[in-house]
């Protein structure tokens, strides 16, 4: 079996590679071609491909499977946390799990609930945390929740706050959020958000004052 995860991300050299495989496979092979947006997929490769629609797990199943395999250390609310922001994913889940994401998390809304002012040493002291030689996957775990965070406030202020939260300190912070904060300026933010983390990336930027530019983008966001 040869799996091809993310395939939507292939330049289209990489595409063709897989297509000539596709057309003419290996004999005993299977291809597991997994991808989150089809519709960026050359219509040659969707063509050869049969198509199976995977949905997320709902969150008992979720829950159990991470008290049982994933994170049997955490505690009931920590592993709801956990399953709420792995959105039904069993691998987002283990990914999270390995890089402290529940902490993360809970960190990340702390700095964010005093918005639009902040507690510069605790944003500095998880800058720094997230800029250690082992800190590189921690900052992406990061910067993953950062976004998602942002873009389901955007959501939840589009349908007038009628989302789902994860806890009460964030429910509070989110209504105070969408109360003050205009919702073209959150829509905004999660653009500038989305650029900067995908150029850190790209060009490989230090990753604290990324972290200090995103907690700044945030701020000008809630304080428009």
């Amino acid at each position: 079996m040869i799996i091809v995860d993310g395939a939507e991300d292939m330049n289209r050299n990489a595409a063709n590679a897989i297509l000539k495989y596709l057309e003419e496979p290996p004999a005993q092979t299977l291809f597991l071609v997994v991808s989150h947006a089809p519709a960026r997929l050359l219509p040659t490769i969707r063509s050869r491909c049969r198509a199976l629609s995977l949905r997320p797990l709902g969150d008992d199943l979720l829950n159990q499977l991470i008290a049982d395999k994933v994170a049997p250390d955490l505690d009931a609310t920590e592993r709801a946390l956990l399953a709420s922001i792995s959105e039904g994913s069993p691998g987002r889940a283990l990914a999270l799990a390995e890089q402290g994401g529940v902490a993360l998390y809970d960190t990340l809304i702390g700095i964010l609930d005093g918005l639009p002012k902040l507690d510069i040493r605790a944003v500095h002291s998880l800058g720094d945390k997230v800029a250690r030689r082992d800190g590189l996957e921690a900052f992406r775990t990061l910067t993953g929740l950062m976004e998602w965070w942002l873009a389901r406030l955007v959501c939840d202020s589009a349908r007038g706050g009628e989302g789902r939260h994860l806890s009460r300190r964030e429910a509070a912070l989110c209504q105070r959020l969408m109360t003050t904060g205009d919702l073209e300026h959150w829509a905004l933010g999660w653009e500038k958000l989305s650029r900067l983390f995908a150029r850190a990336e790209a060009v490989n930027l230090e990753p604290k004052q990324v972290l200090l530019n995103a907690i700044t983008t945030l701020q000008q966001a809630a304080g428009d």
